[in-house]
């Protein structure tokens, strides 16, 4: 792998190619061994009124039917609506809490990163941050006509906010630069989630940077979610799907 080809590309152009050159290797992990339960918690008492409600029109609250329509947008998004994934994930992640305390949800932060000697960018769909320091990251497959893949534009942005952590740690915190970090990711299918813990390095940093193959091989944890119905829609649609994948989310939440 050592002699693949290191070109210089933006975090939305990286490719499965762009994780063998860098020596990345993505490993399914089972519920046990990537949240560290043997079963996924019941469901919060919050989301009992969205896991129940099938249809917007049924909802006994604006705020369900406005949360069920951002899900309808998003389950079937007509082109030039790509962003409505990004919308429901936003809305999503701030319903099930993920923006407690100072957190905020953003949408398409743009991040500055070194491919090759050369300056680049990443740019998320939707991330967490805290005091402009990024926790969480979610890559949506944006192609309708054409499925690509999320996953190793989802890595390409933990290297990028690695180094984006590290200069706020460093400017904005005084506090040391970090010599490695774990971002925990998801990657979206229409509303259909995998979800990652990326481990990102200087020593990976440093590969990327200068366009060389590290001798240590980082591995990134993946786990699909285990579905009770196999629909043509693998999404939130069907309830006993969103029942499950929205104890998902909740499990998740502990690594940021």
């Amino acid at each position: 792998m050592a002699n693949l080809t290191r070109n210089v590309k933006s975090g939305n152009e990286w490719t499965q190619s762009e994780l063998s050159a860098y020596n990345i290797l993505v490993e399914e992990k089972s519920l046990a061994e990537f949240f560290g339960v043997d079963e996924l918690p019941p469901l919060a008492d919050g989301m009992s009124i969205f896991s129940e409600t099938e249809d917007r029109c049924s909802a006994p609250d604006d705020e369900t039917y406005k949360l069920l329509l951002y899900l309808d947008l998003a389950n079937r998004p007509r082109p030039g609506q790509e962003a409505s994934v990004q919308v429901f994930t936003k809305e999503f992640l701030q319903k099930l809490g993920y923006d407690a305390g100072r957190r905020i949800v953003m949408i398409q932060q743009k991040l500055p990163f070194i491919v090759c000697g050369t300056k680049c960018s990443a740019q998320t769909d939707v991330c967490i941050l805290e005091e402009d320091e990024i926790l969480l990251l979610v890559q949506e497959n944006k192609r309708l006509d054409i499925p690509d893949d999320p996953e190793p534009q989802l890595v390409a942005e933990a290297i990028a906010s690695f180094q984006h952590n590290n200069i706020v740690r460093e400017r904005d915190l005084h506090l040391p630069a970090l010599d490695e970090a774990i971002f925990p990711a998801i990657a979206l299918y229409g509303t259909f989630p995998i979800f990652y813990k990326i481990k990102v390095t200087s020593t990976l940093v440093v590969a990327v940077g200068t366009g060389t193959y590290p001798v240590d091989t980082t591995i990134v944890h993946r786990h699909v979610p285990k579905l009770p119905l196999r629909h043509s829609d693998p999404g939130m649609k069907p309830l006993d799907n969103r029942k499950a994948l929205i104890r998902y989310f909740q499990v998740f939440k502990q690594f940021i």
